[in-house]
């Protein structure tokens, strides 16, 4: 697990100087061991700056950037490759000799030997630039869902990348100029349009996508092929062997545990399956005057004991929001979901305890456990039938009570148009963009895998994966995703999504959770990791921009904010989204620009 850093240079601009300020820029992914290494490169130059986590091998030969013996190679890596072992045993029957046991040395030779090809057989999350100095070529690639994050600015004369957008900027020779033309889109869906960043001429390496590039700077992109599943896979023991693979024992792997079904099923997992007992968990609970409702402290604590773990509390409380200036001081760029707060604070707690943390992440994308996926399966159920027509009518009806306006919120999502309607589903209403996100004439079982795939390729990538890398990585803390397993992704995207979806969401984990002995957690309300900001945001001293000047201000009018801030202090209309949305971009906008 590594910071990455390189520059490309062929306009001689470039300094060793601007390698090590990118690197200390980003020194809180790797502070085990940070080098560099100066190459020719063509009719240029090339940087490579690594800032190391030890997680797999912590021997110091393991450091990178890593070269092979002959030194025509080099690779910078971040990530874990979870199929290193197999490989590596591929790799020997061929006659190579490894001086280390790290993944790092072994995604080397397999690139030497495999090229581009090779990358599709990698099961990891991973980010990585390997670089064959004889022929001066590179190669990048980044992991097909995009768990580990890396970002690019690219003219004719030089390629800079880093694993944020603070490590390009921090090298001094990438102008900082803010792209207005992602505001709107951040805020209907709480990021960035990927690629596009908030930073004019800088890019995200688009998940599974390899970049090539020669000895004169010129760059191709391609996509990495996806493996198909051949046969039906056992779900159950697809995650107990990812589990187990990625579970480690040395860094003293803990989980970040809500008390709901996703974490709750890695932690049974690891006790019931394999025996392991004083595993940390990590979890929140509501302390002060005014509790907020609720109860994953509760949750937590019951599975901890259920499942003989350790228990680690975060309170909760009032003053919980004074360091959100220090936290939004570390995005690259704002992202509008406040588990990125909370994650932060739970990976603050972790620091000295554990080095690697297992997430639930991405279990919700695959096996269909967003309210939304269940309103889209009902959707396509009744479009056609009177329901469709009574719901559609409930937004003229004044005088709801809270319950109904949830239903009225519903009926304004509503539209002929699947595609449409999911489209509106996952934006805010106040801030919605128009259009449609795939065609209209489709199966309903099409229209249903489109929407888990649009969260896996959108939403988990640019919001949950995002601010996980951010918050943790901030406290040199690796985070692993079980459940984004490869093997485990080809399995569910091989059944049809009416399957994940005919018994409820993520019935097939709540199945297993329930065999476990943990029903209780398994048929619990469904409650989002995140922050009581409902009530928060009514507090005024939150409100400290009603200033025309602040350029907030240049996109949303000071009258806009304050109707927004009304109907939700007064309890009218609870537009925590959209205030957080405001809030947290007005704040990283203060501080860059």
């Amino acid at each position: 697990m590594c910071g990455i850093s390189i520059i490309l240079d062929f306009e001689e601009k470039a300094r060793i100087g601007h390698i090590q300020q990118m690197m200390e820029a980003i020194k809180h992914r790797g502070p085990d061991a940070s080098q560099h290494t100066e190459r020719p490169f063509g009719n240029g130059r090339v940087f490579l700056g690594s800032n190391r986590l030890q997680i797999i091998d912590k021997d110091n030969h393991s450091n990178q950037p890593f070269l092979s013996q002959d030194g025509r190679y080099g690779l910078i890596f971040n990530g874990e490759i979870y199929n290193y072992e197999t490989l590596r045993n591929e790799l020997l029957t061929s006659g190579i000799q490894f001086t280390t046991r790290s993944d790092t040395e072994v995604l080397l030779y397999w690139l030497i030997k495999n090229g581009a090809e090779g990358v599709q057989h990698l099961n990891g999350m991973f980010a990585f630039v390997f670089i064959d100095f004889a022929s001066s070529e590179l190669l990048i690639a980044r992991d097909h869902l995009g768990i580990k994050p890396l970002f690019l600015h690219r003219t004719s004369t030089q390629l800079i990348i880093s694993s944020e957008i603070q490590g390009i900027l921090a090298s001094g020779l990438v102008k900082k100029h803010l792209n207005e033309e992602a505001i709107p889109h951040y805020l209907a869906y709480k990021y960035a349009p990927r690629p596009v960043t908030f930073f004019k001429g800088i890019e995200e390496v688009m998940p599974g996508t390899i970049w090539q590039t020669d000895k004169n700077g010129k760059s191709e992109k391609s996509l990495i092929p996806e493996q198909t599943q051949e046969e039906r896979q056992d779900i159950k023991q697809l995650l107990i062997d990812t589990v187990v693979q990625q579970y480690s024992e040395a860094n003293n792997t803990g989980i970040m545990l809500s008390g709901g079904v996703d974490s709750t099923l890695l932690l049974a997992i690891l006790n019931k399956e394999l025996g392991y007992r004083n595993v940390p968990v990590f979890s929140v609970a509501s302390k002060g005057k005014n509790k907020f409702d609720t109860r994953d402290g509760a949750f937590a604590a019951k599975a901890t004991k259920l499942y003989q773990a350790e228990y680690n509390e975060i309170g909760i409380d009032e003053s919980s929001l004074d360091d959100l200036n220090s936290y939004v001081s570390t995005l690259g760029q704002p992202i509008a979901d406040s588990g990125g707060y909370l994650t932060r604070l739970i990976a603050q707690k972790a620091v000295g305890k554990s080095k690697v943390l297992l997430s639930g992440a991405g279990a919700d994308e695959l096996f269909g456990g967003y309210n939304r996926h269940k309103a889209f399966y009902n959707y396509l159920k009744y479009r056609n039938k009177s329901w469709f027509s009574l719901v559609k009518q409930a937004k003229k009806i004044p005088g709801f009570s809270n319950q109904l306006n949830l239903v009225k919120k519903l009926a304004n999502a509503l539209d002929a148009d699947p595609s449409t309607t999911f489209n509106n589903f996952v934006q805010s209403d106040s801030f919605r963009i128009s259009g449609k996100l795939w065609d209209a004439r489709l199966s309903n079982e099409t229209h249903l895998r489109n929407v888990l795939n649009h969260d896996q390729h959108n939403y988990l990538g640019a919001d949950v994966l995002a601010i996980t890398d951010y918050a943790t990585m901030q406290h040199s803390i690796e985070t692993r995703v079980p459940f984004l397993d490869c093997q485990l992704v080809k399995a569910t995207r091989s059944m049809q999504a009416n399957e994940l979806l005919k018994n409820g969401g993520k019935w097939m984990l709540k199945e297993q959770l329930i065999n476990y002995g943990g029903k209780e957690f398994a048929t619990r309300k469904k409650q989002g990791l995140g922050l009581p900001m409902n009530d928060w945001l009514k507090e005024e001293k939150h409100w400290d921009f009603n200033s025309k000047e602040h350029l907030i201000h240049k996109f949303l009018p000071q009258q806009k904010i304050r109707e927004l801030q009304k109907l939700h202090s007064i309890g009218k209309e609870n537009l925590t989204q959209e205030l957080w949305r405001i809030l947290l971009l007005h704040k990283w906008l203060a501080l860059n620009f």
